[in-house]
This record gives structure tokens, C-alpha cells and sequence, in this order.
């Protein structure tokens, strides 16, 4: 098992501390490793925030996430940054690239920390060449297209890598034929170098190429058959 999420709960609270709205109820997912797995659900269900716990950007009010077997909650805030940077790749909806930086500036930030040097430059050398932007390498997001942009994002989540990645909507802002490659993109990537693969999506042809897909909803996740 590479990720667990035992009885999770995660309700948002006002400046007082009193509940407004419980967003996970006890929720539990397992993710294999080399597994791709969709959650789907409607706007405000708690897709993000389920997202959010699994990658520790959040904690869970109760409950356990499990990584490789190991207990994630008596990591320090350090180790958590630590542990994100080399086991997580998070992709949004939108790029998030900044604009004063090249395409390859762009994507060697989350490499920085562990100051690898050839062996880093060989590996964002190939994710280009892989996702055919190495001719751009030299240009900002702004001369770049909207997918151009995107699939920058996705090798800047992959030059550590990770053993999972974590996808939030990555093609909502992306026309049809674009999500259609990114998504493509995606699932050779993971088979290439078998990363797990957490995607929420709205999309039901996104949903239909993962290996399983949960619905989130009044915050429990029921697998779809």
C-alpha cells in the first residue's frame, strides 16, 4: 500500500471555533502503488480538501494517514515539507508557473533543496523531450499556450520523482483536445515510471481512463461501479 487514509474527518470552523460545516465524515481511501484512481463529486464535497490531507498540506481534525505503512501525524512541520518535496507531486487547475521565470526555471524549483546537479538538469532534459516542450525550454508562461503551461506544471510535479501525484481538476482549464493530451500524458507517464496517481476531476472520459473511480458526496467516498 503506498497511501492510506484511515476514518478521516475535516469540518471547517468559524473564527470561534464552532462547527459551520463537517466535510469529511470518516472517509478512508487506499491507494496502491502504479494506481490511478479518479474522485469525482459535486462542487464544494470535499474533493479538494480530501486532496489537501492526503498530500499534508492540511491535517485531518481525526484520523490517520498512512505513507508506505508509516504514520504521517508525528512529522514535525520540516519533515513534512521535506517528505511533500520528495514523494508528492501536486498538479492544479491552473499552472501556477511564474511569470518571471523560463519553462526550464520553472520546472527545476522544487529541485532546488536537494541540489542535485547533472543528474536533475538529465532528468528535466528528458521530461521535455518526453512532453515535447524542450524547443520552448528558453520561454516564459506568458509566449507559452494555456496546454504548454499546463504540461510545464506536470514536469515540474514529476523532476523529484515522486511516488505519487496529486491532481486537482488538471485539465479544467484546458479546451477539449488539450485535456484529452495532458490526460494522455499523464497515464503514459505514470506507467512509464509507475507514480501513483490521485485525480479530481469532473470529467467522466478523465474518470474513465483510471484505474478506479470513487464519488465523494455528503462526505463519504463510495467506489463506482
Amino acid at each position: 500500500m503506498l497511501i492510506e487514509v484511515r476514518d478521516v474527518s475535516k469540518s471547517y470552523k468559524s473564527r470561534y471555533g464552532r462547527t459551520i460545516r463537517d466535510v469529511l465524515k470518516n472517509t478512508g481511501l487506499s491507494v496502491l502503488s502504479g494506481e490511478k484512481i479518479a474522485i469525482e463529486g459535486p462542487s464544494g464535497s470535499g474533493k479538494t480538501t480530501l486532496l489537501n490531507l492526503a498530500g499534508t498540506l492540511d491535517s485531518p481534525d481525526s484520523g490517520e494517514i498512512f505513507f508506505k505503512g508509516k504514520p504521517l501525524s508525528g512529522m514535525d512541520a520540516s519533515q513534512l515539507a521535506a517528505f511533500r518535496n520528495k514523494e508528492i507531486g501536486f498538479i492544479f487547475q491552473f499552472h501556477h508557473l511564474l511569470p518571471q521565470l523560463t519553462l526550464w526555471e520553472n520546472i527545476l524549483i522544487p529541485a532546488l533543496p536537494g541540489n542535485n546537479g547533472k543528474e536533475v538538469y538529465n532528468r528535466a532534459e528528458e521530461l521535455l523531450k518526453e512532453t515535447g516542450l524542450w524547443e520552448i525550454r528558453h520561454q516564459k508562461p506568458g509566449e507559452m499556450s494555456g496546454g504548454e503551461c499546463q504540461r510545464a506544471a506536470v514536469i515540474r510535479a514529476l523532476i523529484n520523482g515522486p511516488s505519487l501525484i496529486l491532481a486537482d481538476e488538471p485539465t479544467g482549464s484546458l479546451d477539449s483536445e488539450n485535456a484529452a493530451m495532458l490526460t494522455s500524458l499523464l497515464i503514459k507517464l505514470s506507467e512509464k515510471e509507475n507514480f501513483s496517481m490521485v485525480v479530481v476531476t469532473h470529467s467522466d472520459e478523465i474518470a474513465g481512463r483510471m484505474d478506479k473511480t470513487y464519488h465523494l458526496k455528503d462526505g463519504k467516498l463510495e467506489l463506482s461501479q
